[in-house]
């Protein structure tokens, strides 16, 4: 597949248009994390939100378009979520085994709100090809950017396990992912409810013991 670079723009719709790009959005985020860019059919995804296949050339022109507008979307919110969270994280005065403990549950929270990003990104982020190098450029390394500052000041201060920020951020994605994906699972295994706040106290436990 050929990323198309720069994405071609068709345009905000208006009122009405701009809610079937979304939705159409939304339905191309499900199929992709689901199916794999391969599997993911053009015309599945229309169907899914109730549109005729033609809607997706009219909005995006290409499935790659699709692909990449998805993409785009989903950076979008990343960034506007670190905007929201940065100054809390890096606050000065705050211990950095506080701000840990923020950073990795505001981590858990961004993928526990949209476990299909997570997905997709894992999905790509095993290839080699150029849409692996986009998910990396646009998703991946902003990401690391953000959290990486905490992970290393938190390895210096002792409060967390010292190694490769990247592996400690790429591990901490990956093992956040599964717990989430795996959650019913996990509630059969202990035998009893689960939900997203005990899951990520649990895992916040096992990470960091009581002390933090």
């Amino acid at each position: 597949m050929t990323i198309p670079e720069p994405l071609r723009s068709p345009g905000r719709p208006r009122g009405g248009d701009s809610d079937c790009r979304d939705r159409l959005l939304a339905a191309a985020m499900s199929a992709f994390a689901g199916s794999g860019y391969e599997g993911a059919s053009l015309r599945a995804i229309a169907l899914a939100v109730g549109f005729d296949v033609s809607m997706v050339a009219h909005y995006f022109g290409s499935k790659a378009e699709l692909w990449l507008a998805v993409v785009d979307e989903a950076a979008e919110r990343m960034r506007a979520a670190h905007a929201e969270i940065a100054a809390k994280l890096y606050a000065p005065g705050v211990s950095a085994a506080q701000r840990l403990r923020q950073g990795v549950e505001f981590l858990f929270d961004q993928i526990a709100s949209d476990p299909r990003l997570a997905s997709l990104v894992l999905r790509e982020a095993s290839g080699e090809g150029e849409r692996a190098v986009c998910v990396e450029e646009r998703l991946i390394r902003p990401n690391l950017a953000f959290y990486r500052p905490l992970w290393e000041e938190a390895m210096r201060e002792g409060v967390f396990g010292e190694s490769d920020p990247v592996v400690a951020h790429a591990a901490m994605i990956g093992a956040i992912a599964l717990l989430v994906s795996s959650r019913a699972s996990i509630a059969r295994l202990v035998g009893g409810e689960m939900d997203l706040a005990r899951l990520r106290e649990e895992f916040c436990r096992g990470v960091f013991g009581r002390a933090v």
